[in-house]
């Protein structure tokens, strides 16, 4: 179930102070054996091709995407035996908001797809 906040352990993503349009967050417990490097679970995430890298820390990695509609944030943060996956849009028009009004359903369907994917991935 996601959350739409973005976590308090999450220095990296919230340290912009931008007003974002929408936020998401999805959570899955470690599993056993599984990296604790964020970069390695961003790139596990996004099948080895995430976006361009923002910053990153011993236990959150950022990357960012901007498209002419909208801009694209990603928090992937491993800490406390969780790993988490947030997202963050910036509208910078009206149709950015009209382009992730019919991309948001994909979105809350995929991201945790993507998550679930990667754990498994890590425990074989």
């Amino acid at each position: 179930m996601p959350t739409y906040e973005i976590p308090e352990r999450a220095t990296l993503a919230r340290s912009s102070e931008i007003d974002w349009d929408y936020i998401d967050s999805y959570e899955k417990a470690l599993p056993s054996g599984a990296p604790v490097d964020p970069r390695e679970w961003t790139r596990k995430i996004f099948f080895g091709k995430p976006f361009p890298d923002r910053e990153s820390d011993e236990h959150e990695h950022v990357t960012a995407d901007a498209m002419a509609v909208l801009d694209f944030v990603v928090s992937v943060l491993v800490v406390d035996g969780t790993v988490t996956i947030t997202s963050l849009v910036k509208y910078r028009n009206r149709w950015g908001r009209r382009y992730f009004a019919i991309v948001r359903p994909f979105h809350r369907r995929l991201v945790p797809w993507m998550l679930e994917r990667a754990a498994r991935g890590f425990t074989r």
